[in-house]
């Protein structure tokens, strides 16, 4: 662990999930229209079933799985008083204590009995249904358990044969993330809480719960801008050391450039020099070797009056013939050996019965090596 951590601030605790007295409450499973608010219809089943107004009262819902039904629970508020309700306002969900024993349900039709924190509670459950049909808490002990039992039993037609299941653990219901919360008995995990049962199960005020939402969602992008200011001051912090420490490199960098310029322009001195004499002893003009390859296809009345070299492999010859035709002769004779790549003649002139012509030649770059290195 790092030393750094214990200045950290702890998190924070999860909030508190409340389980009010189910003895309070009065129970009822109500039929559902399908298409229709579930919230609505729950309020409409209220006003017919309790004798005071849904205003007065902290109620919630289960809706079963098929959407034709719901359990519906209320109680009066003034049955809990401050010391009860102290945890509220903070709590991250407020339900009946019976809630978390919807989870332990028989196979097939029977009953779900508890018997702890002074109250009986007892579920009913008819074959194949997700909701049980009867819900019962009495304040008491055992001494209420066959009588509780009969009850139920007759209310939810039910034999006495009927499947029981007894429960005697504390349970609990504890928040996860994004409203998810898990209930335990005791220790042992049970189940999750059916996530369709999550908003109808808070018995709390509809509007306070709107505003915890809308907080709630204030409060999550307050935290994700303040992440974010934070991950960008954390980056611009970043990008200036880094922007430091590239500094600092290039300065280092640039002293080295400096202390080694004396040498590599020693370097390109040496470098310039030596192409300089490869460049004298390798492409230097052969203006001798060019005129020995063409002399020999020269006809006897043509004379060379004046060469003139164009680079290193053009080569002008000024010269004059006496036979006219040695001047196409000649200049087809040329074209013909394999070390010239062109052959031009130009400004042929006839005077006093001589021809004078220029011939523009321009040798392959390949066509003196046997004369001189190119």
């Amino acid at each position: 662990m790092s030393a750094l951590t214990q200045y950290l601030p702890s998190a924070l605790p999860p909030p508190p999930v409340v389980l009010a007295r189910g003895d309070a409450f009065f129970v009822r499973r109500v039929a559902l229209a399908e298409g229709e608010p579930v919230e609505a219809q729950v309020t409409l089943a209220l006003e017919g079933m309790a004798p005071f107004p849904p205003e007065q009262l902290y109620h919630g819902y289960l809706p079963a799985a098929d959407g034709r039904s719901a359990l519906v629970f209320a109680a009066f508020r003034r049955r809990f008083d401050a010391l009860e309700t102290e945890l509220w306002e903070i709590a991250a969900l407020v339900t009946p204590d019976f809630v978390p024993l919807l989870l332990v349900k028989p196979a097939g039709a029977g009953v779900t009995l508890r018997v702890a924190e002074g109250r009986v509670t007892a579920l009913a459950w008819r074959e194949g249904e997700d909701l049980p049909e009867v819900v019962i808490v009495r304040t008491g002990g055992p001494e209420q358990v066959a009588a509780l039992l009969e009850e139920v039993r007759a209310r939810a037609g039910l034999t006495a044969e009927a499947e029981l299941i007894e429960s005697v653990g504390d349970f609990t219901l504890r928040a996860g993330g994004e409203g998810e919360f898990t209930v335990f008995e005791g220790e042992r995990l049970v189940a999750p809480l059916p996530v369709a049962w999550t908003a109808g199960a808070d018995v709390r005020d509809p509007e306070f719960l709107a505003a915890r939402r809308r907080a709630g969602v204030r409060d999550h992008w307050l935290w994700r801008g303040l992440l974010g200011a934070a991950a960008v001051l954390a980056l611009a912090a970043l990008l200036q050391v880094g922007s430091g420490g590239f500094g600092l490199l290039t300065r280092r960098r640039e002293a080295q450039v400096g202390a080694q310029k004396p040498v590599v322009a020693q370097i390109d001195a040496a470098q310039m020099l030596a192409n300089r004499i490869a460049e004298l002893s390798e492409k230097r003009l052969m203006p001798f070797e060019m005129m020995a390859m063409i002399n020999p296809a020269r006809p006897e009345s043509v004379v060379f009056q004046r060469l003139v070299t164009r680079g290193l492999l053009g080569l002008e010859v000024e010269a004059q013939a006496v036979n006219p035709e040695d001047v196409g002769a000649y200049a087809n004779a040329l074209k013909a050996l394999p070390a010239l790549a062109s052959v031009q003649t130009r400004e042929v002139r006839a005077r006093d019965g001589v021809t004078s012509f220029i011939l523009a030649l321009e040798f392959k770059a390949d066509g003196l090596k046997k004369g001189g290195a190119l």
